[in-house]
Formats: structure tokens, sequence, C-alpha cells
């Protein structure tokens, strides 16, 4: 062949090759930022349950293709076109909901979860799989996996990303890279439509396209509900205060339909009762107004409830409208209460100023609060975004001078945050999770999961509250479930604290709780959590935890423990009267309470303040009311490097929130002024010892008559609740007032241990200085009586 000739031959084909390349270049290139660039929410990564899987990955790679993975198998659920319904408590304030995809299916594994199979040498292997978190990388999702045999550690990644091919056919994308196999070792992933390969130690590429499906339509009107009315109240905030048989906040559905009867003046009544609230039929508890509710949504879900009981109504039908009067008498015949004396407070602590962080566009639903080395403050939202915030310039309590970041989001539910020599984790509903920013943007790239093992289902009242780092190990609390049907029982991790390590393994602490809400480091750097009142809790607890203490909920108890005592904590907090909600706990560090305890309260609102001492070996003490005056129900609180008290709030509808008030943020410094108040009450074998926080005025609470005292025990059953069991009143027979008439000595016959004793002070108490009483109660556990 003629050299010249052969040449050009040769260029031809390098110029066809090339430009087959490039053509191929470019078109992976188109295909890319298509798919990098229509991501149809955001954030297109969220962690929730779904479809009733408690663990899962929801991927909106793009409006034509949502994938979402079931985290616990560590597999590929579905591929659809469609959507999310984000319902649920965070997302819509419906308790019983939960998020649940529609629209039409491109793959599903629902009956089949992808598996993994690894051969060694043709051998199936016994693996264990878990996954590792997630990271992000030129706007796509890496999802981690770590793979176990006998001999063997076996690392993972998976990239999905939606496609198309030269047709525009919708596809999907998977590139794996394995990582720590050698030559004698295969792996296989089992899953539909066909069985994937893995080649060792690199990228392995899957792709599948599917037929066109067309647009979808969210689904509106009831779904899988065989009742408008059923419908409508799993659609409103009814079950926030009412079971379907039980009594609970309010009576249950059942007890309704037991007393009324099923007829038209009944029917327009209650409609009129839902609409304006109110309470006396059923008790004290109020149940809030729904204005805005339709009344043919009404009439059907009061004609729901009322056909849940087949009764005989021959007999003599009950005067209802007169059973609501004589039960709400009118407020000016109710005993006015002066906040602080018999009330809630209403004003800011006078030794504190009060600051409101205010950033626009932001709702401050706090979850979690932790501070980082450098003083910048992090704040995790419970919201749909489930995003976490950096703050800086938080200590000039100034919005204006405030900068602030969102470094996270998609997270399911973060209710706690905790900062480990710099590093940050956070305690998702389903993982404890490290958030990692590998190129200091402030915006994290890994999402590292260090322990996902927890017991946990999809019921919504399954969170995992608060998060401490103490003595090498992670602290945190898993509440109950609340909709468990009569032959399900709890989880066993749950309603626990629990102690995990780096590593992810775990242990349980203590148990026997309901809704821990809460868990800080107190006196003695000892561990404190507070619990709600509900089942098994007939009041709210301040309990301190020792390990294998077991704290009365008795859901779930195996027949062997059925018989087990329960430990009473360290502190009762009375419902409705110094709690309702309580939330986390944290130590003061401020004169003169420091060393003293103060927790939040998300429906009772304000700040308590907790005196602890111990007595023949174990905490008890006193609770007394601290400030209100905020704007939102307290969630958590953090001690801040400034020495101020940072305290965020949360809220929903239905009860779940003070005044109704939904977020907020807030900044309490101490001022260095005197508030005249009770700073402590210890016990003492005769009775008990008063200190104040600044000298009684001359002549002032000499007399046994400045001292209401009361006691009474509780009694854990399985109702919601309970009543003051054997209340009875107690008179301080001798009073003395110490020399520097900080102090004064009651003494009070007839106390009896295991015990709240309840102290009224004279209202008009004042200081030496002229200064009125901050607050006049205080309620002391009396778990024992120091020996003589």
């Amino acid at each position: 062949m003629d050299i010249k000739k052969e040449w050009t031959h040769n260029m031809n084909i390098l110029i066809l090759m090339g430009c087959i390349l490039l053509i191929s270049c470019n078109s992976e290139l188109s295909r890319q930022t298509h798919e990098k660039g229509n991501r149809p929410i955001d954030p297109w990564a969220l962690r929730s349950v779904l479809d009733l899987r408690p663990r899962m990955l929801t991927l909106a790679l793009d409006s034509e293709c949502y994938l979402a993975y079931d985290l616990n198998a560590c597999g590929l659920f579905r591929a659809w076109k469609g959507g999310v319904n984000w319902d649920g408590t965070v997302y819509t304030e419906k308790k019983v909901a939960q998020p649940t995809s529609w629209g039409k299916d491109y793959m599903l594994n629902a009956s089949l979860q992808e598996s993994w199979l690894l051969e060694r040498n043709g051998k199936k292997q016994d693996v264990a799989i878990r996954f590792k978190g997630y990271r992000f990388e030129n706007g796509q999702i890496y999802l981690k996996y770590k793979l176990t045999t006998e001999n063997d550690t076996i690392f993972l990644e998976e990239r999905p990303e939606f496609i198309r091919d030269d047709q525009g056919n919708p596809g999907l994308e998977r590139v794996f890279i394995t990582e720590g196999m050698d030559n004698n070792l295969s792996m296989t992933l089992l899953t539909k439509p066909n069985a994937i390969t893995l080649e060792n130690n690199t990228k392995t590429i899957s792709r599948t396209y599917f037929k066109k499906i067309p647009d979808q339509v969210r689904p509106t009107g009831p779904k899988n509900s065989e009742n408008l009315g059923k419908y409508w109240m799993e659609r409103s905030d009814c079950f926030t205060c009412h079971e379907w048989s039980e009594n609970t906040v309010g009576p249950g559905f059942q007890q309704i339909a037991k007393k009324y009867p099923n007829d038209k003046m009944t029917v327009d009544l209650l409609i009129k009762k839902i609409k304006e609230g109110g309470s006396g039929v059923w008790g004290d508890a109020a149940m809030n107004p729904h204005p805005n509710l339709e009344d043919s949504s009404l009439k059907a879900m009061v004609n729901y409830i009322l056909s849940l009981d087949d009764k005989d109504w021959k007999k003599e039908k009950p005067d209802l409208e007169k059973k609501v009067i004589a039960n709400n008498p009118p407020s000016t015949e109710k005993k006015a209460l002066r906040p602080g004396f018999g009330s809630s407070l209403d004003g800011v602590h006078p030794s504190y100023d009060l600051q409101t962080i205010r950033i626009k566009g932001i709702e401050f639903k706090v979850g979690g609060l932790a501070f980082l080395p450098d003083g910048r403050l992090l704040a995790s939202s419970w919201t749909p975004q489930g995003a976490v915030y950096i703050l800086e310039g938080v200590e000039t309590g100034d919005s204006t001078k405030i900068k602030i970041k969102t470094m996270a989001k998609g997270l399911a539910e973060p209710l706690g945050l905790a900062v480990v020599e710099g590093e940050i984790f956070v305690l998702q509903k389903q993982e404890l999770t490290q958030l990692i920013d590998h190129d200091g943007d402030g915006i994290t790239d890994e999402y590292k999961s260090i322990c996902n093992t927890f017991d946990v289902s999809m019921d919504f009242h399954e969170f995992a509250f608060g998060l401490v780092y103490k003595d090498d190990y992670f602290y945190a609390n898993l509440s109950m479930p609340m909709r468990l049907m009569s032959n399900e029982k709890p989880l066993p991790d749950r309603g626990k604290t629990l102690k995990i390590a780096k590593d992810g393994s775990y242990e349980e602490v203590i148990y026997g709780l309901r809704t821990p809400n809460g868990i800080g480091v107190g006196m003695d750097e000892e561990l404190f959590v507070t619990d709600n009142q509900g089942q098994w809790l007939p009041a709210n607890k301040f309990i301190h935890v020792k390990s294998g203490d077991f704290h009365g909920m008795r859901w779930g108890l195996p027949d062997s423990l059925q018989s087990i005592k329960m430990v009473p904590p360290a502190v009762w907090l009375p419902q409705n009267e110094i709690a309702n909600s309580p939330s986390e706990p944290s130590l003061l560090y401020d004169a003169p309470y420091k060393n003293q305890m103060i927790f939040g309260d998300v429906t009772h609102g304000g700040i308590k303040r907790v005196f602890l001492e111990i007595v023949n070996g174990s905490y008890q003490g006193a609770v007394f009311r601290f400030t209100q005056g905020l704007n939102v129900g307290i969630n958590r609180i953090r001690r801040g490097p400034d020495g101020a008290i940072y305290a965020g709030g949360v809220g929903m509808g239905g009860g779940w929130g003070w005044n109704e008030t939904r977020h907020g943020l807030q900044r309490l410094k101490y001022n260095e002024k005197v508030t005249f108040e009770m700073l402590a009450i210890k016990s003492k074998p005769d009775g008990f010892q008063i200190e104040f926080t600044e000298p009684l005025g001359v002549g002032q609470g000499d007399s046994p008559s400045d001292y209401s005292v009361e006691q009474w025990w509780y009694k854990p059953t399985k109702a919601y609740g309970g009543p003051k069991m054997d209340l009875e009143i107690l008179k301080a027979t001798e009073v003395k007032v110490g020399a520097n008439r900080k102090k004064v000595y009651l003494t009070i016959p007839g106390l009896k241990k295991e015990h709240v004793v309840k102290f009224n002070l004279n209202p008009e108490l004042l200081s030496i200085n002229g200064r009125n009483l901050w607050s006049s109660e205080a309620w002391y556990t009396l778990n024992d009586i120091p020996k003589k």
C-alpha cells in the first residue's frame, strides 16, 4: 500500500474514532448535567419513615425518578415516578400519619429485598452488612456499606443516578465500587430485574432502562380508609389527645360513643363543641378550638365516632347542654391565682436579661443545641428539612449581627446534638450520625452512620431524644411507641437510655421510660433524664441515671420482670402544676444557683429549677418555678461559652406546645440582680430547712401560718397519669429562723417517706430589702428521711 494513502487511511480512522469518542463524551456530559440539575425537591436526599418502613432514604433524583433505599436491608426498595406524601408530626402535625410514596413503579423489591451474595471460591459466606452513611461529591450521592464475614471486611460504595437512553427512555445507573476483596472472593447483588455481579476492588456500572410512564397525579381524598370520618380524623389533630379506646389526655373515642346517643341533636352539639373548644364534660383538660374545620368534615367525624358503640339509647338521654354549663362555671367564679403563686410565672426571671434570636426565613423548631470550640452555635431543626444550622455571633444577642449557614439537611427528626473534640454528632430518629465537612466550606459532605442498629419501628412516637457525650460514650433516650395494636409489644430497646460507643455498639443503662425528652449532665457530673406523664406514669419525673434501674413503664416487660419494683425519681414533677412535657436538664453555673439544675417544658412552658441533695445514698430534692416570659415551649437548653443560657423550643398544633407557639430561640444572661425566692429545701429528721436567696425581713416568716404544707404519694398504674393518693394537710409545729435570717427550720410531724411534700409560702413575705417573693411554691420529693 502507498505510504501516503496508508497514512491518510489511518488518520481517517483516528478522526472517526475521535469523533465517536467526542460524541460519547458530550453525550455523557450532557446526561450528567441534566441529571444533577433536575432535582425536584430540596433537600433531595431525605431520611424518614416511608411506606411503613422505619429506616428509609428517599432520593429525588429527577422529576421522572424517585428512589427509596431500605437502610436496614442495605438495598434499593423501589424506583418510581411520582412523589411522596410528606405526612406526619414533623411535616403536617398529624400523629397517625407517616410519609408514603405515590405514583407508578419502575421497579419494586417489596416482597424480596435486595440481598448480597458473597462467595469464596464458589462457597457462600455468612455475611453481615451495615449501612455506614453517605457522602456527596459533585452533586451526586454515594451510599456506603460495610460487609463482614468471619475472615473478611469489605467496603462498598454505590452511586445511583437517573439516566436516559438514546430514545429518551428513563433509566437508572448504579455505580458500585468495592474495596478489600481478594481474587478468591466474588460478590453479587441479588436484585430485580437482574442480578448484578460486582468487579473486585474496582468500579462496576449497571444501567437499567424502563418504559416511559405518563405523568402521575398525586392522589386526593381517602386512601385505604373505610370511612370518610375516620379519614378526616387521621388528617386532623384528633389523635393528639385521644386514643381509640383508652382515656388519655381526653376521653377515648369509644368512651365518647358510649356516653352519647347517636342522633341529630348530639351530632350538632358535638360539632359546636369541637369548633369552639372548651372543657368540663370530661374533666379540666381543655380541648383546642377548631374554627377552620368545615361542618361537613366535622359531621363525618362525629358520625364515625358515635358509630363506635351499638348501645341501646332507650334510657333517658342526658341533658348535654346543662352538663356542659354545670361543669364550666363562669371564669369570674373561679379563684384568681397570681403568677408564681398557684399558676405559671408570666415574666422573665429578674436575675436574667432576655434576648430573642430571629433570622429571616428560619423557624427555629429546636431539636438540639451544641457549641463548637470556637463559640459558634449549632442548632438542629425538628422540621421537614431536618436541618442543622451554624450560627456565628450569638454571644452578641443582636440578631442583625448573627451569621447563619445551613450545614446539613435531610435528617430525620434530629432531636440531639453533641460536639466531641470539634467533631459534630447528631441523633436522628433512627440513627446516631457524624456530620463531616471534608473541604472546610461549612457544609456537610459526609453523613457517617455511627449507630443504626437500635430497635425502631414506623410508629410516630418512637423518638430518639437528646445526646450527651461523657467518658468516651454517647448517651441517648429512646421513647416508647404510641399506636400499638392489642397483640403488639414494644421493641426491646424502646423506653431506655442507651450508652453508645464510637464503634456503634451499645448497651442499655436504665429502662421503663415512656417519653424521656431530655438528658443532661448535672451535679456531681452525674446523668439525669426527664420523663413525661402517661401510662404507668402518674406524674412527670426528674430521674438520676443509675445503671440497671427500672422506672415504671411496664409495656413490653418479660414475664420474669413483671413484679419488679419501680425506682422512684429524684423529683416528681406534678402534672400541670410544675410540668407537663419536661425536656432537657442542664446544670446552672450562676450564683447563687450554682450546681443546681434547670429543665425546660414544651407544653407547660418556661424553665424550672431543681435543687438536689443526697439522702441515705440517693438523690432527692425540690423543684421550683424559675422563669417564663419566653416565646415558646422550651425543648433544649445549653450553656454557651459566654456563660449565657440558650433556650430553644418546639411546638405543634393540638396541645404539643406552649400557647400554640411552634418555634423560638432565646438567650438568657445572668445580670447579678438579686431575686428574692426559695433557694433550696433540705430534708431533716423531723422536718425541713428552707434557704432563701437573701435574708427575710424582720418579723417575716416567723410564724407556722406562713408555711402551708401538704403531702401525697403516687401509684403507677396502666392508666394515663394518676391522682394524688392520700392527700393530707400538714402543719409546722415549730419555726426557727436562723441568725442570718436566710434559713428557716420547720418541724413538721407526720412526714412520710416516698411522698411528695408541697410548700406554699405566705405570698406577702418580704426580704430584708423589701423585695416580694418571686414564687411561693415548691415541691419536694421525700423518697427517704435522713437518719437522726
